[in-house]
């Protein structure tokens, strides 16, 4: 863990990272990688450190180890067709005050047809907003509080209308239409991932 992250500050060229995360639940032991996030904090190598892909069982297992208020996030698939985490994995960060990560919020590739039916909807919730369909999809994405998401792009354009999504107020009418137009569906056996 401590070689891994030393790897990565030389990569990057940097001293210390703001942030740094265990993608999933792997086969060291997670109270060595948990030891090691404490040691690197401690050492001033990182503010934060966080799990990524981690459901509840492993969230609770996490939280056994290193304590309350120790680990910052869990990044997870977050979309509008992909809502799974909202069944128990939301919740859980909520309650225990970790930041819930969305990665990939358009999909994968698969981002609402503008006309699909759910489409439709973000266009029109758009329109009344001044906003693109992706601007109102993350907006919805981040409107429980300490919810955020991770877009990618690499235009400039494309990062502008991202960063629309925080101005836009999505109104409890609003957030129906698009709860509707995209059910999250049962409660999955596992926790979806790419």
């Amino acid at each position: 863990m401590i070689a891994a992250c030393e790897r990565s500050l030389k990569r990057l060229g940097t001293d210390r990272l703001d942030a740094y995360l265990l993608h999933w639940p792997g086969r060291h032991p997670l109270e060595e990688t948990i030891a090691g996030f404490s040691t690197l904090k401690a050492v001033g190598k990182i503010l934060a450190w966080g799990v990524s892909n981690f459901d509840v069982a492993d969230l609770d297992r996490a939280l056994a180890i290193a304590g309350p208020g120790q680990i910052a996030c869990n990044q997870v698939l977050y979309h509008l067709q992909e809502r799974a985490i909202e069944h128990a994995v939301l919740p859980w960060c909520q309650a225990n005050g970790v930041a819930l990560v969305g990665y990939s919020p358009f999909g994968s590739g698969d981002f609402p047809d503008a006309t699909s039916a759910g489409g439709r909807v973000l266009a029109r919730l758009a329109r009344a907003h001044g906003a693109t369909p992706r601007a109102v999809a993350l907006a919805f994405l981040t409107a429980t509080p300490g919810t955020f998401t991770i877009p990618k792009t690499a235009r400039p354009e494309r990062a502008r209308e991202n960063a629309a999504a925080a101005g836009i107020s999505l109104t409890p009418e609003d957030l129906a239409a698009l709860d509707a137009a995209f059910p999250r569906g049962p409660k999955p056996r596992s926790l979806p991932m790419l």
